[in-house]
């Protein structure tokens, strides 16, 4: 990573530690979340994929005024030079967006909300903070799900996240099935996702931002053979 990525990051994180500072119904999921806690769970991982956005469920009711006053709050803690904008309302998808602005109104980073209950989530603490993290079996199954349909054409970040998820990690797929129960999802049969091996390499060989970045033949085997003992294809 260069310089101002990893500054970009760091920012963010602040931004997370200063958002789950006001207890905020919130549980963090995405690029920035993985990474924080693939490191906290295993100090020998090394692949680092780089992140410019937050990514969280909001779960509690929509509430546009609090949300916004807390994201605006946290933002101007960090650098009081920075202000929050929204970007999306919910609409029909229960989603919100926002955008974080430096002091020229360029656009630095941006926040997803979805408005959506995740009771699957770990605790992390940083410092005086808890931070609550999607766990990994629910970033799994939303990764899974992501990549059983047939529209995985643009998903080849989501072949690194499922590998780096499952290697050296204990990862219990009843916990991910039952995940996937609650979420009233249903995987599909990963048939798209077989058939286009090709497809998937192409656009995993221009992933940009990946530190130590493996080959694709090894995501791919592991990520093969992880669906096979597990039976879901």
């Amino acid at each position: 990573m260069s310089n101002d990525d990893k500054e970009l990051e760091d920012f963010l994180y602040k931004i997370i530690h200063e958002i789950s500072r006001e207890n905020a119904p919130i549980v963090f999921k995405g690029g920035l979340a993985l990474k924080d806690l693939l490191n906290q769970l295993n100090t020998n991982n090394i692949i680092e994929r780089r992140t410019i956005d937050i990514d969280a469920n909001w779960t509690d009711e929509e509430n546009l005024d609090k949300i916004t006053k807390i994201f605006s709050n946290a933002v101007k803690r960090v650098d009081s030079t920075c202000k929050i904008e929204v970007s999306r309302l919910p609409g029909d998808k229960s989603s919100m967006g926002f955008k974080i602005l430096d002091s020229e109104n360029s656009i630095l980073s941006k926040i997803d909300l979805d408005i959506k209950n995740n009771p699957f989530y770990v605790i992390c603490k940083f410092e005086d903070v808890d931070i609550k993290y999607s766990s990994l079996e629910k970033m799994l199954a939303d990764k899974l799900s992501a990549l059983s349909g047939s529209h995985v054409f643009r998903r080849a970040k989501d072949l690194l996240d499922i590998y780096l998820i499952i290697k050296d990690n204990n990862i219990e797929m009843k916990k991910v099935l039952e995940i996937l129960k609650y979420d009233s999802r249903e995987l599909g049969n990963f048939e798209t996702l077989m058939t286009n091996k090709e497809v998937m390499k192409d656009g995993y060989d221009k992933l940009l931002g990946i530190t130590n970045k493996p080959l694709f033949e090894e995501v791919w085997n592991n990520d093969i053979k992880f669906l096979i003992d597990n039976k879901l294809i």
